[in-house]
C-alpha cells in the first residue's frame, strides 16, 4: 500500500515538473533572429555584461594615479591617425578592375542592331554603342577595301598576290598558304569570306599596299611585309573614319588578337560602326556573290583544288553540324567571327519583296548565343519592313 501511495504521488509531481520546464524553455528562434548563425537575444545579453566590468576596471584603476597627465605622449592615438597611411596600398589595389573594361564576351553579347538597309531606319537596337572585339568580322573591311581597289583599276580580280614569310605565319583559319606561293585576287576573296582565311587576309593587305605604293611612284622594294600591313591597317580606319564609323579602330587586316609581347592592340568596334560598314558592302556589284557562297572550290598556293566551306548557317545549303540556327532562304552574307577574347559575332543581311535588312550582333559569350538572338532580330527586322 506504501508503493502504491508513492507512485500516485510521482505522476503529480512529474506533471508540476513538466510543466514547469515548458514554460521557463526559451520560445523558439523566429525567421529574422539568426545573425551569422547565433540568435540575436543571445548578443544582447552578452553584450551589456561585458561593457559594464570593463567601463568599472579602467576608471577605479585610472583615478589614483596622478601620474597618468604624465603620460599623456602617450600618443598611440595619434599613431591610430596615421594608420589610415597604410590602407593606401590597399586602396591602391581597387585599380585591377582594369581587366573590366577590355571588350570581352558577354551574355547574351554585348551589342546588337538591325536596320533597312535602303533607308538607314533603325529597326532594333541595344547596347549598339557597346565596345567589342570583332574578330573575323574585321575581314569585311579588308574585302571593302580591295573591292573597291578592283572597281578604281589598281588590280584585277585574276592578278595574283604573293604570300609572304609574315603571312604564311597567320594561325588557322587559313587555306595554308607558304611564303612564295600565289594566288588569285578572287580566290582570295572567297577565302576570306568563306572559310575566313587570316593567311589570304594578310596577303590581300599587303598585296593592296603595294599596289598603293607603285601608284604613289615609291619604291616597293625596302618595305617589309610589316610595313605594308601597317599601311593597309592605316587606310581601314581612315576608310571607317570617312564611313562615319567613330569607335572603331582597326589593329589588323584579319581580326586576330595581338601576339603575346607584341604592342598592338584588338581590333575594336560597336555594332553601330560595323552596320555602316555593312551598308556600304551591300551596295556593292559583287560582294553578296561572295558572301552568300555555303561553299566553294578554290585553287590554293600549291595549284591544287582546295574546297572552303562557311561559317555562316543561316546561309541556305549551309548545312550547321549543330543545329544551333534554322537558314533563311532570303539570308544572303556577311561574315561570322569568333576568338576567345572577342567571343561570337556576326553581321547578316537578308532580304525580301524588294527591301534589305542589315544584322549585327557582336561579342556573344557562345555561339549558341549568338545564333539565338541574330536569328530572332533578323527574322523580326524582315516581318517589320514587310509591314512598314
Amino acid at each position: 500500500m506504501q508503493k502504491s501511495g508513492l507512485i500516485k504521488l510521482c505522476f503529480p509531481a512529474a506533471w508540476l515538473v513538466a510543466t514547469s520546464w515548458m514554460f521557463a524553455a526559451p520560445a523558439p528562434i523566429q525567421r529574422g533572429q539568426l545573425k551569422h548563425g547565433a540568435p540575436l537575444q543571445a548578443e544582447q545579453k552578452s553584450v551589456p555584461a561585458k561593457p559594464a566590468p570593463a567601463k568599472a576596471a579602467p576608471a577605479k584603476k585610472t583615478a589614483p594615479p596622478k601620474a597618468a597627465p604624465a603620460k599623456k605622449p602617450a600618443p598611440a592615438k595619434p599613431a591610430l591617425a596615421k594608420k589610415p597611411a597604410p590602407v593606401k596600398p590597399a586602396s591602391a589595389k581597387a585599380p585591377p578592375p582594369a581587366p573590366a573594361a577590355s571588350y570581352g564576351p558577354r551574355a547574351p553579347y554585348r551589342g546588337a542592331i538591325a536596320v533597312d538597309a535602303d533607308t538607314g531606319r533603325v529597326l532594333f537596337a541595344d547596347n549598339m554603342r557597346t565596345p567589342g572585339y570583332p574578330a573575323s568580322v574585321t575581314k569585311l573591311m579588308t574585302f571593302l577595301l580591295v573591292l573597291e581597289d578592283v572597281q578604281a583599276g589598281l588590280y584585277r580580280l585574276d592578278d595574283r598576290a604573293v604570300a609572304s614569310p609574315l603571312a604564311a605565319s597567320m594561325e588557322p583559319s587559313s587555306v595554308g598558304l607558304r611564303p612564295g606561293q600565289s594566288m588569285t585576287i578572287h580566290d582570295l576573296l572567297l577565302s576570306i569570306m568563306v572559310k575566313s582565311a587570316n593567311d589570304a587576309a594578310e596577303t590581300l593587305a599587303e598585296h593592296a599596299a603595294l599596289a598603293h605604293l607603285r601608284r604613289r611612284g615609291a619604291p616597293p622594294q625596302d618595305v617589309s611585309p610589316a610595313d605594308l600591313c601597317a599601311a593597309f591597317v592605316a587606310r581601314m580606319n581612315r576608310r571607317a573614319q570617312e564611313l562615319g564609323m567613330r569607335d572603331t579602330r582597326y589593329a589588323s587586316p584579319n581580326g586576330l588578337p595581338p601576339p603575346r609581347g607584341s604592342k598592338r592592340g584588338f581590333d575594336v568596334s560597336t555594332a553601330a560602326d560595323l552596320v555602316e560598314l555593312g551598308k556600304v558592302l551591300v551596295r556593292m556589284p559583287k560582294a553578296l556573290s561572295y558572301t552568300s557562297c555555303p561553299s566553294c572550290t578554290v585553287t590554293d598556293g600549291a595549284g591544287k583544288p582546295l574546297t572552303l566551306v562557311g561559317h555562316n548557317y543561316f546561309i541556305p545549303k549551309n548545312p550547321d553540324p549543330k543545329r544551333l540556327c534554322t537558314p533563311l532562304p532570303e539570308c544572303d552574307g556577311l561574315k561570322t567571327g569568333f576568338t576567345n577574347a572577342s567571343g561570337c559575332s556576326i553581321m547578316l543581311t537578308a532580304h525580301r519583296n524588294g527591301r534589305r535588312v542589315i544584322v549585327v550582333v557582336l561579342g556573344s559569350a557562345g555561339r549558341h548565343e549568338r545564333e539565338k538572338a541574330a536569328g530572332h532580330i533578323l527574322r523580326d527586322a524582315l516581318d517589320a519592313i514587310s509591314i512598314w
